[in-house]
């Protein structure tokens, strides 16, 4: 019982002091495209809503993050930044603000 209680111990020792893995940052060509993906699948309805609404709101946080790095155009910014402010939205709002997002991307990567 002892040696279990060791073994199980050490374990867990490790996992808390092994490095963290950091996520690769998301270049703005990606978080952008990351968007335009997710405003598709809002428009075309290729999901659920909370999907959909998931999805929607994963690429605006990105959007977002890229631009508190200094990236993007401030249009972009302002829509992603307000609508992530706003949390999760029906699907008749997120069918505007993909189809904004659409249009403000439309001449990007």
């Amino acid at each position: 019982m002892a040696r279990q209680l060791l073994l199980s111990s050490l374990g867990w020792l490790a996992l808390l002091t092994a490095p963290v893995m950091a996520m690769p940052e998301t270049t703005w060509a990606e978080a952008v495209q990351q968007g335009r993906d997710a405003s598709e699948a809002v428009l075309g309805r290729t999901g659920t809503e909370t999907c959909l609404q998931g999805k929607m709101i994963n690429a605006l946080i990105e959007v977002s993050n890229r631009c508190d790095e200094g990236d993007g155009n401030p249009e972009l910014c302002e829509l992603a930044e307000a609508n992530v402010l706003s949390g999760v939205q029906p699907l008749a709002v997120l069918d505007r603000v993909s189809k904004d997002f659409l249009k403000l991307t439309s001449a990007q990567p």
